[in-house]
Order: C-alpha cells, then structure tokens, then sequence
C-alpha cells in the first residue's frame, strides 16, 4: 500500500488485505469502514459499561428463577472489554432496549465475580478462543444461576412475560424453555452421532434460552464440558485459541490437525447439548420469541 494511502491515524494498519483497529483488534475489509468504527470507541464503552455488573443484586425471581438475561461477549484475546464491529454492538443495543428484561453481559472484566467457590472456573478457560469461551459461560450461568441467555443477535420484542408464561418455571417437570430448532442443519452432534439431526423438532436452540438453574440438564451439559476442558488443557497450553486459531466454522465436524487450536467449532456446546435435550426432551418447553432471523449482525 503506497503511502499517500495509508491510514491517516496511528490506531489502524493495513496487512493482509485488511485495515486492522490497534485499539481493539476489530478489522475491515473496505476502508470506507473505519470513519464509522472510529466513532465507536468511547461512545461503545460508555454502553457497555453498563450492563457489565458484577453479581445478581436486584435481580427478580420468578418460582426461583433469575428473571435476568446473560449475554457473554470475549471478543479479542484477553482484552478487557473488547469492542464489537458496528453490526454486532446495533444489535446488542437491539436486545437491551426490547427484551424488557434486565439485561448482564459477561465479559473479561466481571466473569470472575460469578465463580463458585465451591465450583471454580475451568482451568482451561483462560486458553479458550473467544466463541468458545462463550460456550462454556453461559453454561456456567445458567448450571450455577439460572436465567436466560441471548447470543447478540437482533431482537424487537419482548421477554417480560416469558418466566411467567403458562406458569411452566413453577411446573418441577420442565427444565428448560426456548425456541424449538428450525431445521435439521441446526443440530449439532459429536461423532457417530448424526441420527440426532433427524430429531430437530424435539429440540431447541441453546442461542436464546432460559433455564432454571442445577437440573440434570445443565449438571450434565457442564460436566460433560468440563471433562473436555481438563483431557484438551495441555494441547490448549500449547495451541491457545489467539484471534487466528480455533474457529473451525466452515468445517465444524473435521477432525482438528495436530499443533493446532485442539477444539472443533461445536465441541464444547452443540455436540453436547442437543444429544442431551434429546435425552431430556420431555423436560422441554417450546414457545420462547425468536430472534429477528436474517438481519447481518456480525
């Protein structure tokens, strides 16, 4: 790239075909970008300061269930709070001015303020890459806590009255409630387990969810990670899951290579929920208002 059009700003650079932010490692394909993003610095922070809480004071519950929305965000590495590209943080805003219910995003700055004493945080996590990190969070919060969970996707209702809904957090029989699997494609599975896929409608999505707090479900799905965590955790001493290691998205079933980030893209949550929902469908509530589909928010 020839000086003359090079950055006019010491907080970007331009490798590999893309404009890299230095102040959060975000990056753009299309330099028409970044005037956008540069405005997003101190304005982002300010926004997201406020939902980083540090414990559950305040919080209503509902037949023993936190009526409370966790949204876990570990973009970046290690970073204090990253900040998100303009489409994901819109879409953030999206949640926390329409779902009706308070709203806790979990990030580097405040998950340490959930551990359990009793149950500390996995050894490995510090190594996870950042999808991943999110996978095992939400698991904890809603294994330890209870409540509900969004990924940051765009939303335009409400979930005031969902904790309420047909009495079901008083019913002792259903676990979980959510948004019922759309299609087959959807349905992660661990290895020799693809019959699961067929069993879609029996299923529902761990992206939006609400969970009443150490039910066999959540005991299992945790444990299960946990196991994972402790086999992986000297291949992740090695291989930490950096900005450009681990996110095996396109090919989220292929066996990972050797000296490489060692999780699949689905192995800590999707190939192990969804066997287990099957396992515990009879436990499942079907109903919870979806997300808006289709509308770009990474």
């Amino acid at each position: 790239m020839s000086k003359n059009n090079y950055i006019e700003t010491s907080n970007f650079e331009f490798k590999n075909n893309r404009y890299y932010c230095l102040d959060c490692d975000l990056s753009f394909r299309k330099k028409r970008s970044i005037p956008a993003h540069k405005t997003l610095h101190d304005p982002q922070n300010e926004f997201l300061n406020k939902y980083i809480k540090h414990s559950l004071d305040d919080i209503e519950y509902v037949n023993g269930t936190p009526k409370v929305v966790y949204v876990c965000w570990f973009g970046g590495y290690k970073k204090n709070c990253p900040l998100m590209s303009w489409n994901r943080f819109c879409a953030f805003k999206s949640i926390v001015e329409n779902i009706s219910v308070p709203v806790i995003l979990i990030t580097y700055c405040n998950y340490k303020s959930f551990e359990k004493k009793d149950y500390p945080i996995n050894k490995s996590f510090e190594y996870l890459s950042g999808v991943h990190k999110s996978d095992y969070f939400r698991v904890y919060m809603l294994k330890h806590y209870g409540g509900g969970y969004h990924d940051i996707k765009w939303r335009n209702d409400s979930w005031e009255d969902e904790w309420d809904k047909d009495n079901w957090s008083n019913d002792e029989n259903i676990w979980m409630y959510g948004r019922r699997e759309k299609n087959k494609n959807a349905i992660g599975y661990p290895p020799g387990k693809k019959y699961i896929q067929e069993e879609y409608k029996k299923l529902i999505t761990m992206c939006f969810i609400i969970c009443k707090k150490n039910t066999v479900f959540t005991n299992e799905l945790l444990q299960n990670i946990e196991n994972i965590l402790d086999e992986k955790y000297d291949k992740l001493l090695i291989n930490p899951g950096i900005n450009s290691a681990g996110y095996y998205f396109e090919n989220p079933f292929d066996i990972v290579k050797e000296n490489s980030y060692p999780l699949r893209w689905l192995e800590i949550l999707g190939e192990i929920f969804h066997p287990l929902m099957f396992k515990y469908n009879k436990h499942i509530k079907f109903g919870l208002k979806d997300a808006i589909a289709k509308k770009r928010y990474k």
